[in-house]
């Protein structure tokens, strides 16, 4: 729905993104609504796990947002690669790991700002060159002059919907912390903790089954990080951690240990 090109701002003499509306859709509202709410949800927020938005503007009639220049892969890339060079050891896992914090860092502060993500995933986290972790697309953001608590047309992927977004109930932070749960999950593991060929096996997973316990199939990992993790995809969403802020202060000393514990390169 859009198109991003690298560029200059000659004010500042930096290399940005610009991005601007497709040409295929350019007086769609929807998009433009997306566009729109994506400059001003993640321009409000600054943040260091989060991208940086410069600018919003309109030129000869052509909406434009610039932005923070990322090199590096989303964490989906990431985990591809390690997947197809056999899997996390010892000394990747702290290091993914840590960009999960990294990436529940930005989204508490954006929580605290009043703001649901609604589209938490690898494929949203982008991780620098200098590994540095960011939060991405805020397109489906809900910004905090909106109920935060009203229900509402399905949005985001399928595979990290919590319950209560599936079946459309009210809808408040804990679903972004179901979200990241599933990302964390999905990174120690390299397979989603719920599973479906069609909507109607999606929705039925989600809401009935539960997943293999972590422990089961990453034996190497302490029994203290599967505890955060399954807290943060509890169906009852007031069995999930009420704030990420608690998921973050219970992940960290994890992270950190492992950190430490790891061999050397």
């Amino acid at each position: 729905m859009t198109v991003d090109y690298r560029a200059n701002d000659p004010a500042t003499g930096r290399t940005v993104v610009l991005t601007v509306p497709s040409e295929e859709v350019p007086d769609n509202p929807l998009v433009l609504a997306r566009f729109y709410r994506e400059a001003r949800a993640a321009g409000a927020l600054q943040h260091p796990n989060i991208i940086a938005i410069y600018d919003l503007g309109v030129d000869r009639g052509a909406p434009f947002i610039t932005s923070e220049l990322l090199e590096g892969s989303t964490l989906e890339q990431i985990l591809e690669v390690e997947k197809q060079k056999g899997g996390l050891g010892p000394q990747e896992s702290p290091i993914v790991l840590s960009y999960v914090l990294q990436a529940s860092k930005g989204l508490a502060y954006a929580h605290q700002s009043g703001i649901l993500h609604r589209d938490i995933r690898p494929g949203t986290i982008f991780v620098t060159k200098t590994g540095i972790a960011k939060l991405t697309n805020f397109a489906l953001a809900r910004l905090p002059h909106t109920s935060s608590l009203s229900t509402g047309a399905l949005a985001g992927n399928m595979a990290y919907m919590s319950p209560e977004v599936m079946c459309g109930d009210r809808i408040d932070l804990s679903a972004d912390i179901w979200a990241m749960g599933c990302t964390l999950y999905e990174s120690l593991t390299f397979t989603k903790p719920f599973h479906g060929e069609t909507l109607t096996q999606w929705m039925f997973a989600i809401m009935s089954q539960e997943p293999r316990r972590l422990m089961e199939m990453r034996p190497d990992l302490p029994a203290d990080l599967e505890e955060v993790v399954h807290r943060a995809i509890k169906k009852d969403r007031n069995e999930r951690y009420k704030k990420m802020e608690k998921m973050v202060a219970e992940l960290e000393p994890i992270v950190l240990r492992l950190l430490t514990e790891a061999p050397p390169a």
